[in-house]
Formats: C-alpha cells, structure tokens, sequence
C-alpha cells in the first residue's frame, strides 16, 4: 500500500479518537454546566434565548425543546462522522460507504442550519409574548452556506475521482 493512504489511514484512526473524546468532553461540559450552574451552553449564541432562560415565568422546558432538534443533529453528525472515520479507517477512501457517511454529514449541516433559523424564529415569538419590545432575529449565516456548497463540491468530486478510479481499473 502507498505510505500517503498509510498515513492518511492512521491519521483516520486518530481522528475517529479525537472527535470521540471531543463530543465526550463537550457533553460533560453541557451537563455539568446544567446541573451545576443551571447554565445552557449549548448555542448561546441567541441573546433572547439566554434573556429567557434566565426570566421565571419562561417555560425552561419549551426552551430546551427547542434545542432539542441542534444537540440531536449534533449526536447524529458524530455519529456519522464517526463512521466516515472509520471507513477511511480501513482504507475504504471511495467506498459507497464512505460516500453515504459524508452524504448524510452534508445533509445534516443543512439540517441543522435549517432548525437554527427555526429556533430563532421560536425563540423570537417566544420572547415577544413577554417583552413587547421583542423583534425576531433571524441569522442567516453565508460561512455555513458556504460550508455546504463546499462538501456538496467534495462530493462531486470523490464521486468523480471514484468513477475515474473504476475506469482506470476497467483499462487495465
């Protein structure tokens, strides 16, 4: 085997470890500060969900509902990102495999742009029936768009070098 695909296939194992134990880390991180400081850390970057988090009469419930949809697409993303570790783990760098595990991380970037603009509208209704100078926020964010299109490129083109690859073997 060439020593690039060695490398790239250890450097895959230690990656699969690594966002292993950086999800690990980062949902101890949110439960300690839960439980702990009665903090949400988990995308706080929405003033009016922190000013509502922190009001009494706010329903804490419904605000973690409606986070619920981001963490759950962030334990999916794992997950699948996990997988496409492994694949590349074994070697299986255009495997159709490999080629699903980034297609649903695709998706689920996406997906989970989609419920952030969601969240922000919740949050922002939510936040109007206590304070009547509430606006809604609604953050579109062009760096993950433009992530987006990126992986969608990056996947034209595995799947592009995989189809040369099967051409190459049919040549010889």
């Amino acid at each position: 085997m060439n020593q690039n695909f060695e490398k790239l296939i250890k450097i895959s194992g230690f990656c699969r470890w690594l966002v292993l134990l950086s999800a690990v880390a980062i949902i101890a991180h949110l439960l300690y500060s839960y439980w702990a400081d009665d903090e949400i850390r988990f995308n706080t970057s929405n003033s009016q969900f922190l000013e509502l988090w922190n009001l009494p009469n706010a329903s804490r419930n419904l605000l973690l509902a409606m986070l619920t949809p981001l963490f759950i697409s962030f334990l999916v993303g794992v997950y699948w990102l996990q997988r496409l570790l492994s694949c590349y783990q074994r070697g299986l760098f255009f495997s159709d495999e490999s080629m699903k595990c980034y297609l649903w991380l695709v998706w689920l970037k996406a997906a989970a742009l989609v419920f952030e603009m969601l969240q922000n509208l919740g949050v922002g209704y939510y936040h109007q029936s206590f304070f009547e100078d509430g606006r809604i926020e609604l953050v579109l964010d062009f760096g993950n768009i433009t992530t987006i299109l990126l992986m969608l490129l990056i996947v034209y083109l595995l799947k592009a070098a995989r189809d040369y690859e099967a051409e190459n073997q049919e040549f010889v």
